[in-house]
């Protein structure tokens, strides 16, 4: 559990806020928090990529853009009246 003050004003815009989106108070601030959180995580991760950008050897799997089967496989269906 988190606690903090606000002045008055700012607690009562909070409160129309969350009226305003009918959501509990709580909710409003829990995911206030978490989107600075991820605001502030996304600079420190754009710091963290510019001072160790992605070599080329994590890159290499970057050439395979598709898994699937090289060859188009759908009509070896087996037919039903065929199958013994």
């Amino acid at each position: 559990m988190l606690s903090f003050r606000v002045s008055p004003e700012e607690a009562e815009r909070a409160r129309e806020t969350a009226e305003y989106m009918e959501v509990a108070l709580s909710e409003l601030f829990r995911e206030a928090l978490r989107r600075h959180i991820n605001a502030i995580l996304a600079v420190r991760d754009a710091e963290i990529y510019e001072a160790m950008p992605v070599t080329e050897e994590e890159m290499a799997l970057n050439v395979i853009e598709y898994w699937g089967p090289a060859e188009d496989w759908s009509d070896w269906g087996v037919d039903d009246d065929s199958a013994g």
